[in-house]
């Protein structure tokens, strides 16, 4: 065997395995680099979604529509945590890439003490429709904020809820009066009458077991159990504490002369709201509510 042929051989399967090795490691720390620069991206684009959250409110309307895009299809993770005051509010989100894996785990949580968001857990697409209302228990609480995406059937809504989804234009929403007239692809949502093939069922009480009030059947709707039922936790927590709020302010107007004899009333109530639980609490909730708003409509000086 020529000996010297063997060295040259030998030194090129050397230099190949070696720039192999390079190679990979310079893919690696390509690869890194992507996945740490996604997950900045992707924290900025959920603080993003976050601030453009917040000038969303109802103000003097009922009800109010705003249409996110994004540049590539996206996932927004929506957690929520009851636990504390007023608990909190966790937003983030995923872009997909043509490079390295089309999907990795979210960017950073982006918290929020004071906005409500109803969605599935993970809401995926190039496009999200936010819709407000707020939630009023009597008095104003917050700003109920509901995000969905993709295709929904609404079969038999009632005039109501038809002329809220008509007014306000809301895309991805069609009204039929038959499961048959649905698109095959749409989620159908059924009112009056269940059918097997009902995706959602709603009533005049619950959607599918989630207990809803005025302002929450949408939420209800579009949301995923556990998101929904935390959120209602949370906004009960603020009626809670608003309550107690109110109640000094009526101790306080008595002082000055004008005495509405609400503040026991509201005591109680906040009382009762801190034993809630689900949302099948709700309606008990919502019979005191109004029995302390026709107390308030009385009064020659309303507290609220």
């Amino acid at each position: 065997m020529n000996r010297k042929g063997f060295e040259f051989s030998f030194a090129w399967l050397f230099a190949i395995l070696v720039g192999a090795v390079v190679i990979f490691l310079a893919i690696y720390a390509t690869t890194s680099l992507i996945g740490s620069g996604r997950y900045e991206t992707d924290t900025k684009i959920a603080a993003q979604l976050e601030s453009i959250l917040s000038p969303v409110g109802t103000n003097l309307e009922d009800s109010k529509f705003v249409r996110i895009g994004f540049p590539d299809e996206t996932r927004i993770y929506n957690r929520c945590s009851s636990i504390g005051i007023f608990g909190s509010q966790l937003i983030s989100t995923s872009v997909r890439s043509g490079i390295g894996k089309e999907w990795l785990p979210p960017g950073g949580e982006i918290e929020s003490k004071d906005k409500y968001v109803f969605s599935k857990s993970v809401l995926q697409g190039e496009e999200a429709y936010v819709f407000v209302k707020s939630f009023e228990m009597p008095y104003d609480v917050a700003d109920i904020i509901t995000i969905y995406s993709g295709e929904y059937c609404f079969i038999n809504p009632g005039d109501e809820i038809e002329e809220e989804v008509m007014d306000l234009r809301l895309p991805g929403i069609n009204i039929s009066e038959s499961l048959e007239k649905c698109k095959p692809e749409s989620i159908k949502v059924c009112f009056s009458s269940f059918d097997r093939d009902c995706d959602k069922k709603v009533s005049q009480t619950d959607v599918d077991g989630l207990y809803y009030e005025e302002g929450l059947v949408y939420a209800a709707i579009f949301s995923d159990a556990e998101v929904y039922e935390c959120q209602v936790r949370r906004l009960i927590k603020r009626t809670s504490e608003l309550a107690e709020i109110y109640a000094k302010k009526s101790e306080f107007l008595a002082g000055k002369g004008c005495s509405s004899n609400l503040a026991g009333d509201l005591g109680r109530y906040s009382s009762l709201l801190g034993e809630f639980e689900n949302s099948g609490d709700l309606r008990v909730v919502k019979s005191n509510s109004e029995e302390i708003e026709d107390k308030n409509e009385r009064l020659s000086c309303e507290l609220f």
